[in-house]
C-alpha cells in the first residue's frame, strides 16, 4: 500500500519564503515571483556556464550563443531558442560542431565562487542559511534540510551533503536579514537573485558571472517564445 505524505513548509525555516511565493493571475509557462519572494528592489538572473559534454571544456557564453543563434539576450532567454551546436573551425580549416550542456539546480563551482564573493560585500560576517527543498523530497527526507553556516562555508556544506541530498542545490540561500534570497531551482538552467538595487549593480556589473535584469513577472521556464520583431 503506497503511503502519502503532506509536504510542507510550516514550522520550517523556509515558511517565511514560501508564503510570499506565487503568481498575481494565472497564465503561461513560470515566473520569477513563483521562485522568489516578493518585496525586493531588483531581480537578477545568473545564466549557468555551458561546458563539453565531457566537462572537460567550458563553452560560450549564453550572449554569444544567442547571438549566433540570431535570437535576441533578454531575460526571458530560453536554451530552447538557441542552435543545436555551434560550428567551430580550427587550424587546418576543419569545421566541427561542439555541443554544449549547462547543469540544471545548480550553479557551476565558478559561479559560485564569484556570487559568494560579491554577496560577502554586501552581508559580512552574518550567518546565511542553506535550504534544500525538492532535493530532500526526491531523497526520502520528511522535511526541508535547512542548515545554516557562513558565506565561506558553501562548498564544505555542499560536500559534506552530497550524499544525502545530491549534488545540486542549494536551492534557496538567504542571510540572517533576509538581504537577499538566492534560487537555484532543481529544473532550470539559470538561478535568480531577489536583492536590492545596489547588490544587484553588483552582481550585473561582476564580469565573472554572466547576468541579466530580471523581474517578478519574468518567466523562467523553457518554454518561453522569442520575441517578434516589429519590421
Amino acid at each position: 500500500m503506497t503511503e502519502y505524505r503532506e509536504w510542507t513548509h510550516d514550522g520550517t525555516e523556509l515558511a517565511w519564503l514560501s508564503a510570499r511565493l506565487g503568481r498575481p493571475e494565472p497564465g503561461p509557462g513560470h515566473l520569477v515571483s513563483e521562485i522568489l519572494p516578493d518585496g525586493y528592489e531588483a531581480y537578477v538572473r545568473i545564466f549557468h556556464r555551458f561546458e563539453s559534454l565531457d566537462g572537460a571544456t567550458a563553452g560560450p557564453r549564453w550572449r554569444e550563443w544567442a547571438e549566433r543563434s540570431g535570437v535576441p539576450f533578454v531575460p526571458e532567454l530560453s536554451h530552447r531558442w538557441l542552435k543545436d551546436g555551434l560550428e567551430t573551425e580550427d587550424e587546418d580549416g576543419e569545421v566541427t560542431t561542439v555541443r554544449w550542456v549547462a547543469e540544471d539546480g545548480a550553479l557551476d563551482a565558478a559561479s559560485r565562487r564569484a556570487l559568494t564573493t560579491a554577496l560577502a560585500a554586501v552581508t559580512g560576517d552574518q550567518p546565511v542559511h542553506y535550504a534544500w527543498d525538492l532535493a530532500a523530497v526526491t531523497n526520502g527526507l520528511d522535511r526541508p534540510l535547512v542548515r545554516t553556516a557562513p558565506l565561506a562555508g558553501l562548498e564544505q556544506l555542499r560536500t559534506e551533503l552530497a550524499a544525502t541530498v545530491g549534488e545540486s542545490g542549494p536551492e534557496y540561500w538567504w542571510p540572517e536579514d533576509r538581504g537577499w534570497v538566492v534560487s537555484s531551482d532543481y529544473d532550470l538552467l539559470s538561478t535568480y537573485v531577489a536583492c536590492d538595487t545596489a547588490t544587484a549593480a553588483l552582481l550585473l556589473a561582476d564580469p565573472a558571472l554572466e547576468t541579466i535584469a530580471a523581474a517578478p513577472h519574468t518567466r523562467v521556464d523553457w518554454d518561453t517564445e522569442v520575441p517578434r520583431v516589429e519590421a
